[in-house]
């Protein structure tokens, strides 16, 4: 038995036909989660010092460079020279959860809140999510207990949404 029962502006029952699934058009897909996601950690200043850094979270970095240092831009096989300084740590993109990826993320780094704490109050700190869906209406969670470890380490969060056809 069909479950869905369709009506028209008038409120009367539109009788249909059942039709088999090899003669329906799939025109859109509605709902459901993000296909993919990548998170990074970043921190940014003019008086940046990436060994700093470095020392402070116990791990290497993606990139970084401090300001008036040479550094690539982007994936590209240019360079450049700016007057900030940037120190960034990222994951690859993949279909795994958020709230994992996240957790995981932070536990490549130091737990110690205190020298969070320093970084946060002298750099710009924020967490980057890029998630890419393949079609629209598509949604996440953040789970409390993602939300204070991020919260814990006093970073902001971004999100980036892509749209991939």
């Amino acid at each position: 038995m069909n479950s869905t029962r369709w009506f028209d502006e008038n409120d009367n029952e539109i009788i249909r036909e059942n039709t088999s699934s090899d003669e329906m058009e799939h025109i859109a897909e509605i709902g459901g989660g993000f296909e993919e996601f990548s998170v990074g950690l970043n921190f940014y200043s003019k008086s940046l010092d990436r060994k700093e850094i470095t020392k402070l979270l116990g791990a290497e970095p993606t990139k970084a460079w401090n300001a008036y240092e040479k550094h690539p831009i982007g994936n590209a096989k240019k360079s450049r020279i700016t007057d900030w300084g940037k120190w960034y740590f990222t994951s690859k993109r993949d279909k795994t959860d958020l709230n994992i990826k996240l957790e995981e993320l932070l536990s490549n780094f130091t737990n110690d809140l205190n020298k969070w704490k320093i970084l946060t109050n002298k750099y710009e700190s924020w967490i980057d999510v890029a998630g890419y869906m393949d079609n629209w209406n598509r949604g996440f969670t953040l789970k409390p207990e993602t939300m204070k470890l991020i919260a814990e380490r006093n970073l902001e969060i971004v999100f980036d949404i892509y749209h991939d056809e």
